[in-house]
């Protein structure tokens, strides 16, 4: 039997948390994975792979559910497991919004990219004086599926996924309680003003980003590029 190669061992903290972890960078075989599964363009494929190869590479805590962190944790390790496997530089080509004949490749080091939080965002709502949810972060069902918010309908499913629970005084009432009919039935007897508190967690949670500026040679005009989210650096 061949010798089994070692394997560097490095750790950081998952941002939601600050829990410490322990993990090991990708192995060949999870980088063809990876590269097949960036190359077929289908979500659900890149997800999967995703999902598995950091469950392969975090060592510790050895109870850790990947598929339970929030997607900006599994987008920030996995940037973090990417860069002392595949280099710590990401290699885009940028165009310019306001002059798409202007093209340049630009290297961004992974260790700048971060979770960018709002100062005062927090995970629980209040409704009224007495009732408060209490909401869960977007995880990676939402990189198949993205955060759409853009009308009352969408919004109304996001929001039923995220739902921890819902605090009335001391009654606590567990999201796994409620059925997808009663929970939207009740978000649809809310206010404008209370539902817009709930939209706000998504506008304001954490997520993965990093900003640029580029001169275009062109014009001699500066243009930022901000990036987030994992697909803008996949």
């Amino acid at each position: 039997m061949l010798p089994k190669p070692s394997r560097p061992e490095y750790s950081t903290t998952i941002p939601s948390s600050g829990r410490k972890i322990k993990y090991n960078p990708f192995t060949v075989r999870e980088e063809k994975i990876l590269v097949l599964a960036a190359e077929s363009n289908d979500t659900d494929e890149i997800s999967n792979a995703i999902v598995n190869i950091l469950s392969n590479c975090i060592t510790s805590p050895s109870d850790l559910n990947v598929e339970e962190l929030a997607l900006f944790d599994i987008e920030y390790l996995f940037l973090k497991a990417r860069s002392k496997s595949a280099g710590e530089k990401i290699s885009l080509i940028v165009t310019d919004p306001q002059d798409e004949s202007f093209q340049v490749k630009h290297e961004i080091l992974i260790d700048k990219i971060g979770i960018k939080k709002s100062e005062n965002h927090t995970n629980i709502v209040d409704i009224d004086d007495n009732i408060k949810l209490s909401m869960k972060y977007p995880d990676i069902s939402f990189f198949r599926d993205g955060i759409d918010m853009s009308n009352i309908s969408s919004s109304l499913d996001v929001i039923c996924k995220c739902v921890g629970t819902i605090i009335d005084g001391d009654e606590v009432y567990n999201r796994g309680d409620m059925s997808d009919g009663e929970l939207i039935e009740w978000l649809e007897s809310l206010t404008t003003k209370q539902f817009k508190g709930i939209s706000d967690f998504f506008q304001t949670m954490p997520k993965l980003s990093h900003s640029f500026t580029i001169k275009n040679t062109n014009t001699g005009k500066d243009f930022t590029m901000e990036l987030e989210g994992l697909a803008d650096f996949f």
